[in-house]
């Protein structure tokens, strides 16, 4: 159950000898590999975007679900953004088919998807630290907590990751590596605006510069044709990272009006995994592939 904990690799920091996990290092060769992979041809694309989703949500249900808490996602994520913002920065923008306003509400908006990302994570590990502060087990007002024993304020629920009880916990998103709850939720719905803007938004432009654009409306453009990218492996790199980005941001523009409509209902994710099958109405698709998107625990 513990295999990935066995192998560890030493890393020299300033003296002493640090353990990184191959869980957290995996992401650091699998996400550009599997790009250059997938900007071979069309049906490399096909395959890649059809199996990695299959594949990562395999690697989680054998192996890293067992692990008290994995970096494999984390690192996928910064990874991901680092990658897609050199492919952009680097190979698009140089084509000159991207005015620098655009360029700029671009970088602005990847800026305030990290940054409000860096304060949902922040505002986590003070939730975390300040939880059951102060009290000895069983002390306290309100519901005893059968798993930490500690007697926690109404709608606080326990997280088996950061082992603690969470108030207004939404899940665990081991993309941020943090517990999404009352003291960061508008934090984390920030960056879901943000990164969604940022990931959308770039892959238009990124599409439109490598493929032959239409015009939709007054200086509003998008992509006609692309048959011809794959002749140019930086070009097919590009259009790639576009399909990437994208379908990223389709993900996150979903769990934002996903948490929208929780607030709107004045209730929680976890709150609402606890109700009856009856009321879930038409989640089940959404909680099927939580397990992939999230990975809520």
């Amino acid at each position: 159950m513990h295999i990935l904990e066995k192998f560890r690799m030493p890393c020299a920091w300033r003296g002493s000898a640090k353990q990184i996990s191959v869980d957290a290092v995996i992401p650091l060769f699998a996400v550009p590999a599997l790009a250059v992979i997938a900007a071979q041809t069309l049906f490399c694309t096909i395959i890649i975007f059809v199996t990695t989703p299959v594949l990562v949500h395999y690697l989680h249900h054998n192996f890293l679900r067992f692990l008290l808490r994995t970096k494999f996602f984390f690192v996928w994520t910064i990874v991901s953004v680092i990658m897609l913002m050199l492919v952009f920065e680097i190979t698009v923008v140089p084509l000159l088919e991207i005015l620098p306003e655009e360029n700029l509400v671009f970088i602005i908006c990847v800026v305030g998807g990290i940054w409000c990302g860096y304060l949902t994570r922040l505002k986590a590990d003070r939730m975390t630290q300040n939880a059951g502060q102060g009290l000895e087990l069983g002390e306290g007002s309100g519901e005893l907590c059968l798993i930490c024993r500690r007697r926690t304020p109404p709608r606080a629920y326990h997280c088996r990751t950061c082992q603690t009880c969470i108030l207004g916990r939404e899940y665990h998103c081991k993309w941020l590596d943090c517990c999404i709850g009352s003291s960061n939720l508008r934090w984390y719905l920030a960056c879901l605006l943000f990164s969604a803007i940022a990931f959308i938004y770039g892959s238009n432009l990124t599409m439109t510069s490598v493929c032959h654009p239409f015009i939709l409306i007054a200086t509003v453009l998008l992509p006609d044709d692309c048959s011809d990218v794959y002749y140019q492996l930086d070009i097919a790199l590009c259009f790639v990272s576009a399909i990437y980005s994208l379908l990223v941001g389709l993900v996150l523009v979903c769990y934002l009006i996903y948490h929208l409509w929780l607030i709107y209902l004045g209730t929680t994710s976890n709150e609402r995994r606890n109700l009856p099958p009856s009321s879930h109405y038409g989640e089940s698709v959404l909680k099927s592939l939580s397990p992939i998107f999230c990975c809520k625990v």
